[in-house]
């Protein structure tokens, strides 16, 4: 009698799950996110009213000749006007609008996922198996394989007996499976058993996967998809092509573009579900099998080859779109796992795209809808998403592909060949996208989607290195925690990549940048001292310092940075692992060949902490004598205690932890045979954190050693002097972080380059890496996991500070704040070339600019000014004192409201009337404060000096009117000029 298989859970024998569940969450987010794009656009044609294009002429916006850089300066400059416009002018259609269809499309797709088990019985006409099993026998070998599939309760058995294939099939759902046998399964059954048996236990594999539920929903919500979704699109498209065809600037790049993407999306769509099809029909084979089916028993006979390589191309590319993998495919998983577990390239290039486009309509979303708050929502919550999409989807698989590689003894894959088709995927989605684009078809700087193809392989290569470190070294019964563990420090970093990708990264794709005068000018203001003696030092930092603004919106930079290394530290604090590991048990089952790995230990602990150890405590060095010595001119008057002096201690902190990161990075990489770029990584990071201990240390202690005092000349002990200081040092952390994780993954690289063309010459001489020496028990594990207790709370605290002083809404900028701080942009943003503008286009800005706002505040000033003279007369005729002029403290308050909302408002977009309109501003401004000044005399009973300064208000109130009549027959000029020029 033989010993019957051990029923084997859905997950059971496999050390990193299926991926199925992912790719099929991935797959629910395309639908949803394509749907979700779809509905949004149609809303906007057939409900909103909104006109964007009435804010862009007012903020001076050319619309027949544009760059897109043009476009983003004369938005951002403007920031508050055009947002207030917006909101008024071009509001996105109400949220609960798109968001009620896209519940009716939910919904619609749960009630066709009950319902399709309905309609395929009665399509088939099926019957119950009792009806055409008269002696039960077929029932009673049901009931055996069934027992063999460890399924606790028979699924409902049904019989299609007009099916004359020797196939069957499950539908329903994972709680109440039903399965339908063919009636030319039945007729089968006597003549090939085994093969009766293996096409059993193919469909009960499917339910005990847990397929049914996953199959079913994915075809519930594409048909929901085709048939809610895509005809209204359709029908509003149509409709929108018709109104845009006879406009004299029609918006081709946008029209397309969206279609585009509309039309991407799709076939993401169609082709993620046709992979999760795919997916389940080889892991129910390999399950079946693996529970003593017989694999000829499904099998159909392989045809013979045709065609030479143009041809498997051609299947192939034809095998992506089929639900059902090919015969040979099927037969080839079952006689080798690797290509199970191998990590397809065009997946992965599928995943990026997928993700980057999901996130880009996401931020928009979002975006449309966040006015009044920081803006930091949208790229926040779409980075998350694009983040969790890419590190689930390709870092499950490179898990796979490197735990399999482990056990059979192969070797695993690098990582990076797979990351250039992650890489290559997000660039592409990206461009279809339109990221970094406004107006055009392609971004002004292509070569930013080249951070894509450096960005995509950088992951892939720290996820591959760090699943094979822990893959050796764990001793878990299960490799899930380490592997949850590893995805969420991956997803953190590419969390913040996609959250600067999607705030400010793709600006940078118009061609914009900081002004290199302006950033000079913006620091001389922020920290005042003595900038000519240290003119190099400035030039140098107004080069930088627009990278540390940039990453100052993302809070979470430096922990997610850091947890790359802190993740891959926390190997060397594991136990030594037994000869025997528990994870690897339940593993031999599923894949072949599979045998227990040798131990392995990391490189030498010493090797990857110490560099970083002495490059921070030489960070110390350099900085105690930059401060102390003459040479730097920190450490005598006139930079000595000024906010200068701060500025340039950060400047030399950051450089000097820079350049020792990368010497201990290369240092550590030259010492590890295996895993460079986490012993990079490492040494790097640390250096960063011990060296940044060094100015909190100084903080501290300031003033107690007289040639090393920043701002103190007294020795008084003081923490809370670290709190106060800190607003400036947390500015560079992330940044800092950033920088050395970068130039460690170079390093890494460029080390292994060499020692690969070095690799031939060693195994010529017969070199090899050599047995690892065995590592010391005890207090050395202590070590590697208390850095990385302190690394991780050190970074958590800094990511909780930064959190706490972001800004939360746009209240917080008003008024002064915000006219500062739109200033200080405008002197920092980049001046693109103007072309010259048509009259036609002219008089179509100039009247954009008064009806969105400008006639109401010039209307305001009017109204408040004819007030004030009224009052002025009724005293006068009244012969009052000059105490009745008390009335006019609210109105000078009105006008110096009209004043500050000027200031907000969009600039005129012509050169002469926005002369005359700053100085209105300026005149109506001064009015408020003179007149301030006279009712504070008149209050102290100076009658003179009130009087004086009654006369200096009005006669601002004066020349703030001429200016206003003035900016009026400047823009009914323009009108004039542009009626006559079609």
């Amino acid at each position: 009698m033989t010993s019957r298989p051990t029923p084997l859970g859905p997950s059971a024998g496999r050390p990193v799950s299926a991926g199925t569940t992912v790719r099929f969450a991935l797959l629910v987010i395309l639908i949803l996110a394509a749907s979700g794009l779809m509905l949004l656009d149609v809303a906007y044609w057939w409900v909103s009213t909104a006109n964007s294009s009435v804010c862009s002429l007012a903020s001076g916006i050319d619309p027949d000749r544009h760059s897109d850089l043009g476009m983003l300066v004369q938005g951002t400059t403007q920031a508050h006007a055009y947002t207030a416009c917006m909101q008024r002018y071009a509001p996105p259609p109400l949220w609960w609008i798109p968001l009620s269809w896209l519940a009716v499309v939910c919904a619609a797709a749960g009630v066709l996922f009950f319902w399709l088990p309905v309609w395929k019985a009665r399509r088939r006409r099926v019957v119950p198996l009792a009806v055409v099993d008269g002696d039960g026998n077929v029932g009673k070998v049901l009931e055996e394989v069934a027992a063999v599939a460890g399924l606790t309760r028979l699924p409902r058995l049904v019989v299609d007996p007009a099916a004359a294939s020797v196939g069957a099939l499950v539908f329903g759902r994972n709680g109440r499976p039903v399965v339908c046998l063919h009636g030319g399964l039945l007729a089968r059954r006597h003549r090939d058993p085994k093969g009766f048996r293996a096409v059993l236990l193919h469909e009960f594999a499917h339910v005990r996967n847990g397929d049914v539920t996953l199959t079913y929903a994915t075809v519930a919500l594409w048909r929901v998809f085709l048939v809610l979704v895509a005809p209204p699109y359709l029908t509003g498209l149509a409709m929108y092509l018709v109104g845009v065809a006879g406009a004299s600037s029609p918006p081709l790049a946008q029209t397309s573009r969206s279609v585009l993407q509309v039309g991407v999306l799709v076939v993401l769509v169609y082709l993620a579900r046709a992979d999760v099809l795919r997916s389940r029909e080889v892991h129910a084979d390999r399950t079946a099998v693996r529970w003593g089916a017989d694999p000829g028993g499904w099998h159909v006979a392989a045809s013979p080859g045709t065609g030479g390589a143009a041809a498997r191309v051609l299947g192939s590319f034809a095998a992506l779109w089929r639900t059902h993998p090919r015969w040979d495919l099927r037969r080839g998983a079952l006689a080798d796992a690797a290509p199970v577990y191998g990590v397809p390239g065009l997946p992965l290039f599928l995943t990026g795209a997928s993700a980057v486009l999901i996130g880009s309509q996401l931020s928009m979303a979002i975006g449309a809808y966040q006015h009044g708050s920081n803006g930091l929502l949208a790229p926040h919550l779409a980075g998350l998403v694009a983040a969790g999409l890419v590190t689930g989807v390709s870092g499950t698989v490179l898990w796979r592909a490197v735990v399999h590689a482990v056990l059979t003894g192969r070797r695993p894959p690098s990582g990076p060949r797979a990351g250039l088709w992650l890489g290559a995927g997000m660039a592409a989605g990206s461009l279809i996208a339109g990221q970094g684009t406004i107006a055009q078809f392609f971004p002004s700087r292509n070569a930013l989607l080249v951070a894509f193809l450096l960005g995509g392989p950088a992951f892939a290569w720290w996820t591959a290195q760090c699943a094979e470190l822990w893959a050796k070294t764990w001793r878990g019964r299960t490799l899930r925690p380490v592997l949850a563990v590893g995805l969420a420090a991956g997803g953190l970093a590419l969390w913040q990549w996609f959250a600067w990708w999607y705030g400010n990264g793709a600006a940078l794709g118009t061609g914009w940048w900081y002004d290199t005068a302006g950033v000079k000018q913006m620091l001389a203001q922020t920290y005042p001292g003595p900038a000519a003696d240290h003119r190099t030092m400035l030039a140098g930092i107004s080069v930088v310092y627009p990278f540390i603004l940039i990453l100052n919106s993302l809070p979470f930079v430096a922990i997610g940075t850091g947890s790359l290394g802190i993740v891959s530290l926390a190997a060397w604090a594991a136990r030594r692992p037994p000869a025997v590991r528990p994870w690897t048990r339940d593993a031999m089952g599923d894949i072949e060949g599979a045998a227990e790995p040798p131990v392995e230990e990391p490189p030498r602990l010493r090797w990857v902490l110490l560099p970083g150890l002495l490059g921070g405590l030489a960070a110390w060095a350099v900085v105690s004598a930059v401060l102390a010595g003459p040479w730097a001119g920190l450490s005598r008057a006139p930079t000595w205690n000024t906010q200068l002096a701060w500025l340039l201690v950060l400047a030399w902190l950051w450089l000097t932890l820079v350049i020792l990161a990368v010497v201990s990075s290369v240092v550590a990489a030259l010492a590890a045979r295996r895993y460079r770029l986490l012993a990079a990584l490492i040494a790097a990071q640390t250096t960063v954190l011990v060296g940044m201990a060094g100015p909190v240390v100084l903080l501290i202690f300031d003033g107690c050693v007289g040639p090393l005092s920043v701002s103190s000349a007294s020795c008084d002990l003081r923490p809370s002097r670290v709190l106060l200081q800190w607003g400036d040092l947390h500015q560079i952390v992330g940044f800092t972080m950033m920088t050395a994780t970068v130039a460690s993954v170079i390093v890494a690289a460029a080390v292994s380059v060499m020692d690969r063309m070095r690799a031939a010459h060693r195994a010529a001489d017969g070199a090899g890496t050599g047995p690892q020496p065995a590592r010391r028990p005890g207090v050395r594990r202590l070590f590697p996991a208390a850095a990385c207790l302190l690394a991780l709370a050190v970074l958590s605290g800094e990511a909780v500070y930064r959190l706490a002083h972001i800004p939360r809404s746009g209240s917080q900028l008003a008024g002064s704040t915000a006219r500062a701080m739109q200033s200080q942009f405008r002197r920092m943003s980049p001046q693109p070339a103007s072309a010259p503008v048509t009259p036609r286009t002219k008089s179509r800005q100039v009247q954009a600019w008064g009806h969105v706002g400008g006639y109401a505040l010039l209307d305001r000033f009017t109204a408040d000014q004819d007030r004030i003279i009224a009052i002025v007369q009724t005293a006068a005729a009244h012969k009052e004192p000059l105490t009745a002029l008390v009335q006019v403290r609210p109105i000078c308050e009105s006008i110096g409201q009209t004043a500050t909302d000027a200031a907000l408002y969009f600039d005129v977009p012509d050169p002469q009337g926005n002369n005359q309109w700053q100085a209105f501003m300026l005149n109506a401004a001064q009015s408020t404060l003179d007149c301030r000044t006279a009712l504070g005399h008149l209050t102290a009973g100076r009658m003179k000096e009130a009087h004086d300064a009654f006369r200096t208000s009005f006669g601002k109130i004066y020349a703030a009117q001429r200016y206003d009549k003035a900016v009026d027959a400047r823009i009914a000029e323009l009108k004039r000029a542009g009626e006559g020029n079609p």
